[in-house]
């Protein structure tokens, strides 16, 4: 056999080749594999990552700030005072007093700032430590605001505004007794905290907590007893 080799006999063997071997067709897969390689690859975008990372980043700031938008208010002016001392309530506790006084040695400004003397209060006691009293001012009224913790980390606040008057619901009244004392405050509830709202005279006083279970409720039963027994506000002159 020859090892030469000339143009004419490589076109003859190629003729013969494509004339007498069998052909199959590429599956489609095959083609969309091959297109796909061949093609040049597509830059990534640059701003994708910035813009996913913004988004988490304010929907994470919106869960957490969510419970503290503004809400529908309440036509019941109760209702709404009691909205108002819960928000003011959960302000302190996730941020603390503004002004974290001692009583009684900053009772006089506390009387002048709040328009609200203490002829007696609740300093605190083996179930409740009193951690501070600021002035408050919550829908139009000035008033004053004692915080406690209990043993659990629990935080409570006693809240007093001068409102003459105000409607106590019936239907949300509940008996508690100690001794010869009987009272019928309102057990009211709001965002996830419960609420104590009873009169002392001219002043609309609230005890807000989170202690909202039935378990609970018999223990914030108790601090309303330990906190109405021990504290006498009135209106300054």
């Amino acid at each position: 056999m020859s090892g030469d080799h000339s143009p004419d006999s490589d076109e003859a063997l190629g003729a013969r080749l494509r004339a007498e071997l069998p052909r199959y067709s590429a599956p489609a897969h095959l083609h969309a594999a091959i297109a796909e390689g061949a093609a040049p690859p597509r830059p990534r975008a640059a701003w994708l990552a910035p813009v996913l990372a913004a988004a988490a980043t304010a929907l994470v700031l919106g869960l957490a700030f969510l419970p503290l938008l503004p809400r529908i208010v309440p036509a019941d002016p109760t209702e709404r005072l009691v909205r108002s001392v819960v928000a003011e309530h959960t302000r302190a506790l996730m941020w603390g007093a503004r002004h974290p006084e001692v009583i009684p040695t900053a009772l006089p400004w506390l009387t002048q700032e709040s328009g609200i003397g203490l002829r007696q209060v609740f300093v605190g006691d083996d179930r409740l430590v009193f951690a501070g009293a600021e002035p408050v001012y919550l829908e139009g009224h000035r008033g004053i605001a004692l915080h406690y913790r209990d043993g659990d980390g629990h935080l409570l606040t006693y809240t007093v505004l001068p409102i003459p008057g105000l409607p106590v619901p019936d239907r949300q009244r509940v008996q508690i007794e100690q001794g010869t004392n009987r009272w019928r405050p309102a057990l009211m509830h709001d965002s996830g905290f419960s609420a104590w709202v009873w009169r002392q005279g001219e002043l609309a006083c609230f005890l807000v907590s989170d202690m909202v279970s039935e378990a609970d409720v018999e223990r914030f039963k108790d601090y309303f007893v330990r906190v109405r027994v021990s504290t006498e506000p009135v209106p300054a002159n």
